[in-house]
């Protein structure tokens, strides 16, 4: 999943502390979401998110979470994904069938 969002700079604040925040808060408080092999970098406000979550619905998720931490101006998702939930497997066994007929 590649995908950048602009967002609304609410003050200046240090890349190291904005990191901070990010590492320390933000992906820790997404609930059901194991971003333990995530991983950012800051330049100038702008965060560049790198790494692996599970499922493909929840690299947006992570992205728009850390679009709200103070002081970024935008958000380079480039998060990969282990399984597809979204496009590829609509029938895996964790999703909810989408078709009547059983295989």
């Amino acid at each position: 999943m590649t995908t950048t969002s602009h967002c609304e700079d609410t003050g200046h604040r240090s890349d190291q502390d904005i990191l901070d925040e990010i590492e320390d808060v933000a992906l820790p408080s997404i609930a059901g979401v194991d971003t333990s092999l995530v991983r950012a970098a800051v330049d100038n406000g702008r965060v560049l998110l790198v790494g692996r979550l599970d499922w493909d619905s929840q690299a947006p998720l992570v992205g728009h979470v850390v679009a709200g931490v103070p002081g970024v101006v935008a958000v380079a998702n480039r998060i990969r994904c282990t399984w597809d939930d979204v496009t590829r497997f609509p029938r895996h066994p964790h999703l909810p069938r989408l078709w009547p007929w059983r295989c």
